[in-house]
């Protein structure tokens, strides 16, 4: 590895919610209005053959800032910090139910933290990398000593479930992490490396239009939802969208890690050590970051077949449960691609490895954050 670490800081602990409200593929199907079987087949068989998505959660009557709030909580009570210890919370969600003061303010709030400055980061699937990002800066600067940062989206609210291919791919959930100031350790942080490649032929929501619970959506003529364009989450792009991700992706991990070319002979050795957390974003995408990186999918976690992608959340909750648990694993019909089973793999990230997490997000926004587990 190229990069230097910055041993003066390091991720304290971690933590993750995921709502109760259980939406498999089946479940899914009977809130769609537009899906073409005809066309597609089967359609937990081509949920899961698409995107590896077996099932994901929605919130009932949960806010942002509630699923925020408990992941939180999980992440000071492993990093054995006080929410009073706080010096700041960095907030990464675009589906908050308040916009003033915001969920941020809600969830300190709710932590035990009332007096400590958060604000909120809108920056989609990236927003948690990001999050960390700048508190790895305030850390170095000396400026504060405990920063939490949470990734958190109540998405079911801004559905349109008349359009499959979106609808498919995200549910609602958290996660959170505690950086903080350490002595000189074997653990540490990478510098990581940000960027930003605007297009607009790629995943839009053109006006926040904050989710109330309480929406109606209006209905058209014909008695169905009208998926109002400035309402509801929308992505177009289709193959573009699966094959940028991979390569921004890719050369984000290769950035941060310090190398220039991907045939460095000394980048395949520093791969094949690294833990793999990305953006769960869906499963050929995942596949395709594997193969573009030549690392092994046992090294790279994969939450997404429980819970799909929940933009700011996803990377988060992929690393809190990496940390606790190890990976998920599975068992698929070799013929229809459709899942037979999941079950947990037990390997967590172990002291001294090296993790790495790139993202992409909306804008295009994307990203990747390196540190060494301290242990």
């Amino acid at each position: 590895m190229k990069a230097t670490l910055n041993r003066s800081v390091a991720v304290l602990g971690t933590g993750s919610y995921l709502p109760d409200r259980l939406i498999s593929n089946e479940v899914l199907e009977g809130l769609l209005t537009n899906f073409d079987s005809e066309r597609s087949g089967d359609f937990g068989t081509w949920v899961d053959r698409v995107t590896q998505i077996h099932e994901r959660r929605y919130v009932d009557e949960q806010t942002a800032g509630d699923l925020g709030a408990i992941a939180a909580k999980r992440a000071l009570e492993m990093a054995g910090v006080k929410a009073t210890e706080l010096d700041m919370i960095l907030f990464a969600s675009f589906t908050g139910a308040s916009s003033v003061p915001g969920d941020h303010v809600l969830l300190a709030r709710e932590i035990g933290a009332d007096a400590t400055p958060s604000i909120t980061i809108t920056a989609a699937c990236a927003g948690s990398v990001i999050g960390m990002a700048m508190a790895y800066g305030m850390l170095s600067s000396g400026m504060m000593k405990r920063i939490l940062v949470v990734g958190t989206e109540t998405i079911s609210p801004v559905l349109d479930y008349a359009d499959p291919l979106t609808t498919i791919l995200f549910g609602d959930g958290a996660g959170a992490a505690v950086l903080g100031v350490v002595p000189e350790s074997n653990g540490g942080i990478l510098p990581p490396m940000l960027g930003h490649d605007f297009n607009f032929e790629n995943i839009t929501m053109p006006n926040i239009n904050i989710p109330f619970l309480s929406q109606e959506r209006e209905p058209k003529r014909d008695g169905r939802p009208r998926a109002v364009e400035q309402g509801y989450l929308k992505m177009i792009g289709g193959p573009s969208v699966l094959r940028n991700a991979v390569n921004t992706m890719s050369g984000c991990v290769r950035d941060v890690l310090g190398y220039d070319k991907f045939d460095d002979p000394a980048l395949k050795d520093t791969l094949a050590q690294v833990r793999l957390v990305p953006h769960q974003a869906n499963g050929r995408i995942v596949d395709g970051l594997i193969k573009k990186l030549g690392t092994s999918p046992k090294r790279t976690v994969k939450t997404l077949y429980r819970a799909g992608n929940i933009s700011a959340a996803s990377s988060m909750i992929a690393l809190d449960h990496a940390f606790r648990v190890g990976n998920v694993k599975a068992t698929t019909d070799p013929d229809t691609g459709r899942i037979l089973k999941l079950e947990d793999v037990h390997d967590p990230i172990e002291k001294g490895e090296l993790v790495v997490m790139p993202t992409i997000a909306a804008g295009y926004l994307y990203g990747a954050f390196g540190f060494v587990h301290p242990g």
